[in-house]
């Protein structure tokens, strides 16, 4: 009888295990003469109130926000073109929510999709131009029942969701956000107005290097970091000295940004690991995260790790101390695709529907 009950508890922890992988984004690979799902991305995760979702979940924590809304519904985006946001915006313009849109005046889908069809609609909407950069932030503020901030790397283009990529849902934001939002949205219009001083967790734009390597230089036992593009010198700097130090360092890298070989090959030498990401349908790694100390210090947003991005673009990133089961969540997705990943880059097609410079996304 026991050992009928054992079987039968792996059996219901192998269907719960396959259930779990539904959940988010997943893919087939083919084993001995079946196929298996196996999971892209970690589930949702919640940690002191906040929430960080990955891949698809993204979408739906906005299409929940958007469509709950009651009196305005703020979305500050790159790049923007899925239909079913666009269509949740339109149905909170035509019910009475204050909805406006600021979005990047050079990136193309925004320009030739969003812009066009919130227009149509009657959905006030503006394009932001951003001197020597781009209008990088992807933020997304909401009242309601399920409102507060959605706020990381991932854009809300039709294939961003496919995408290795993370942001954090704040339920109970400070005004930061909506003075950052309110500023843009000036902006673009062609308002001058001057830049408001932000509180934690939201980073003020220029100073957004600055934490990232003094996070660095604070580690103690691991830094791990997913980087779309890590080219600083100054955060370069700081990672090779943490592992020399001792610090473990794990880095994924995105393999279409030339700037990212460099880059692994200073950290090897300093003894980090560091891999490529292998993509699953030409997708890309396109998440921004730093974690120090197993959650000690969690950093997510929109700044790639880049001269540009902390130099010129506008951008938007938060930084979280003491979240320990982020951590762990990353720590699921890091080691998941640092196995099946690459010492160099592998030969890919390029994501089509992503923007073609390595500084716009």
């Amino acid at each position: 009888m026991r050992n009928l009950l054992k079987k039968k508890g792996a059996r219901f922890v192998l269907i719960l295990a396959s259930t779990v992988g539904l959940l988010s984004g997943c893919a087939l690979l083919p084993s001995t003469g079946e196929k298996q799902q196996i999971q892209r991305v970690p589930a949702p995760v919640t940690d002191h109130g906040l929430t960080l979702d990955w891949g698809h979940d993204v979408k739906t924590e906005a299409l929940t926000m958007i469509q709950h809304s009651h009196k305005y519904c703020y979305l500050d985006m790159y790049e923007l073109s899925d239909p079913d946001i666009l269509h949740a915006l339109i149905e909170a313009h035509q019910r009475g929510t204050d909805v406006r849109v600021v979005v990047d005046a050079t990136e193309q889908h925004s320009q030739q999709q969003a812009v066009p069809t919130l227009s149509h609609a009657g959905v006030p909407v503006e394009s932001q131009k951003i001197h020597k950069g781009i209008s990088h932030i992807k933020m997304l503020i909401t009242d309601g029942p399920s409102g507060g901030v959605l706020i990381g790397g991932m854009n809300f283009g039709d294939r961003s969701w496919d995408n290795n990529d993370a942001s954090v849902h704040i339920p109970s934001p400070n005004p930061s956000f909506l003075a950052i939002f309110h500023w843009d949205w000036q902006r673009a219009q062609g308002i001058p107005s001057a830049q408001p001083s932000v509180q934690p967790p939201l980073l003020n734009e220029r100073s957004t290097e600055q934490h990232v390597v003094q996070a660095i230089h604070s580690a103690k036992s691991t830094v791990y970091l997913e980087a779309f593009n890590l080219s600083d010198w100054g955060v370069l700097n700081a990672l090779e000295a943490a592992s020399r130090r001792g610090v473990t360092v794990e880095v994924l890298l995105d393999p279409h940004q030339s700037q990212n070989v460099s880059a692994a090959n200073r950290l090897r030498d300093a003894g980090a690991t560091v891999r490529f990401y292998k993509s699953y349908e030409n997708e890309w790694m396109h998440a921004k995260i730093l974690d120090v100390d197993h959650g000690e210090t969690f950093i997510i947003g929109s700044a790639n790790f880049s001269h540009q991005a902390y130099t010129y673009n506008h951008e938007g990133d938060v930084e979280l101390h003491g979240y320990p089961t982020f951590d762990q969540s990353l720590k699921r997705d890091l080691t998941l695709q640092i196995e099946r990943g690459t010492d160099y880059p592998a030969h890919q097609k390029k994501h089509t529907t992503n923007s073609a410079s390595s500084e716009g996304d």
